[in-house]
């Protein structure tokens, strides 16, 4: 193999690792995985306003629900997207945005004492999900300097 065909191998790797990051983008995100996964959030943080058992159930199922939107959605795209092939700043940013924001309203609400703090913080953690699903995408599969 001389250097011109290896640049072309080379070449032709990148633009299908492209073409899958592109089919992976934020234009390709259903809206039952972006409304689902808030509704799952918000599920989850409502665990905290019942009492035990049904709290650790409703929190199982919120986490569960996500889990499994995450493998549904791997499978209707038929892509699944490595880690190293994403940027990992905005995935964590993302995430930091949506658990902080429960975080922090949910503190706020009990100190208030709102008897639904939990689920309040919860939908609001999901509104988070929802408006920030697409951009965190797109961010994240946009492509690395070289």
């Amino acid at each position: 193999m001389d250097i011109d065909e290896a640049s072309n191998a080379l070449a032709e790797i990148e633009k299908r690792r492209q073409e899958t990051l592109d089919r992976g983008g934020p234009l390709h995100i259903p809206a039952w995985f972006t409304y689902g996964g808030a509704a799952a959030l918000a599920l989850a943080w409502a665990g905290s306003d019942v009492t035990r058992p049904a709290s650790t159930v409703m929190t199982a199922a919120g986490f569960v629900a996500v889990l499994s939107l995450a493998w549904a959605l791997e499978r209707s795209t038929g892509i699944r997207l490595r880690m190293s092939s994403l940027r990992l700043a905005p995935i964590l940013l993302f995430g930091v945005a949506v658990v902080g924001t429960g975080i922090v309203i949910g503190t706020i609400l009990r100190l208030l004492d709102v008897p639904v703090a939990g689920t309040i913080s919860g939908l609001a953690a999901g509104a988070v999900w929802v408006a920030a699903m697409g951009r965190t995408q797109a961010a994240a599969t946009r492509r690395r300097p070289a």
